[in-house]
């Protein structure tokens, strides 16, 4: 990497963590204004939790209701619930569910118990503000560890550590709301795509460090393997927000496959790749790389959420306890990567033959 290219990128990817931080930050301010209702859904409109002291709770909706209208707009039209603008603090919506009866036979004989739920939206609670200030912190962990070793020593290891840093942080940060359909739309896109291609970014560093695979020789097949899902997914996703076919129960569980699938591909395979740099090293190598901390870093920054991937995708209905918190174990990820690539980087350079 030449002088004057590894200055462009430099300039360019501190730039890039520049424009995400200071995203983070505007959504920061703007968290006062976010509505809170204080109930999730699977992701295909049947309500799975209800939280202490909620809105949801004081009106009466239930864990098992399905969700067939929100504010008068049936859950299945994509395209008016997108141009909706969000709930103000204190707006009251009349939220319709189908309520299951307790036993099949009532069930077949009188068909679901339909209700009107009318949720007056609050402010967030103490518990989804602290949330949102530890999404906040995790998201500055990945930009200020991803791109650091790139600034010191621009090998391509740590500008896909950078790149990953700036995508990735990006999936944690809310930003701020735009009242313009138009511009939501653009900027939900664009948020989108680079968070997905963050994740082909992980897998890429974990190809590339501390040495080249031999897949990395083969160009081709090595950018489909890297790049092909996240590139289809990105498609996919782009397009339902521009179509905005009807979210259909069909529609909405394919969704949350493919995004399960996603992660379980990329973190999998990036854990594999990690894996295998750490079995064929020797015990001088590992340390010497930072194999060690990488890999229980990692580890257990990734377990607890790919095992929610693999439970959303085969019981999405299903609770976990304390799933809400699972993701701050990712704060792990680039504090360990970052202090890998830094050991690395400050270890005298030597030619080899693999670099040659």
């Amino acid at each position: 990497m030449s002088d004057q290219a590894s200055g462009t990128g430099k300039n360019l990817t501190l730039l890039a963590a520049v424009v995400v931080a200071i995203w983070g930050i505007l959504g920061l301010r703007d968290q006062p204004n976010v509505p809170y209702a204080g109930y999730s859904t699977d992701g295909n409109n049947t309500v799975t939790k209800i939280y202490p002291s909620s809105p949801a709770e004081k009106a009466g909706l239930q864990v098992g209701d399905y969700i067939t209208s929100i504010g008068g707009i049936s859950v299945k039209d994509a395209k008016a619930i997108a141009h909706r603008p969000r709930a103000e603090i204190g707006e009251v919506r009349v939220i319709v569910v189908e309520r299951r009866a307790d036993t099949q036979l009532a069930a077949a004989e009188a068909g679901p118990e339909v209700e009107n739920i009318e949720v007056a939206y609050t402010q967030l609670s103490t518990r989804a503000n602290s949330l949102g200030y530890a999404s906040l912190l995790i998201g500055y962990f990945f930009l200020v560890f991803g791109v650091l070793p790139y600034m010191r020593r621009a090998s391509r290891g740590a500008l896909y550590l950078a790149l990953v840093g700036v995508c990735l942080g990006l999936a944690f940060f809310a930003g701020p709301y735009f009242q313009s359909y138009a511009l939501r739309a653009t900027v939900n896109s664009l948020s989108i795509v680079l968070i997905l291609f963050g994740f082909a970014f992980l897998l890429a560093f974990m190809l590339e460090f501390p040495k080249p695979k031999p897949i990395l020789a083969k160009t081709g097949l090595a950018r489909a393997i890297i790049y092909g899902p996240a590139a289809f997914l990105s498609l996919f996703i782009v397009y339902l927000i521009a179509a905005q076919p009807d979210a259909t129960s069909g529609l909405n569980m394919l969704v949350n496959v493919l995004f399960g699938l996603f992660i379980v591909y990329y973190f999998g395979y990036a854990v594999v790749a990690m894996v295998n740099s750490y079995v064929k090293a020797t015990a001088a190598e590992r340390d010497a790389n930072g194999l060690n901390l990488m890999l229980a870093g990692v580890l257990v920054g990734l377990l607890p959420v790919t095992i929610a991937s693999l439970i959303g995708i085969f019981a999405p209905a299903a609770v976990l306890p304390g799933s809400d918190f699972y993701f701050l174990t990712l704060a792990l990820i680039p504090i360990s990567l970052y202090m890998a690539v830094m050991r690395v980087s400050s270890a005298p350079a030597a030619p080899t033959a693999e670099a040659v």
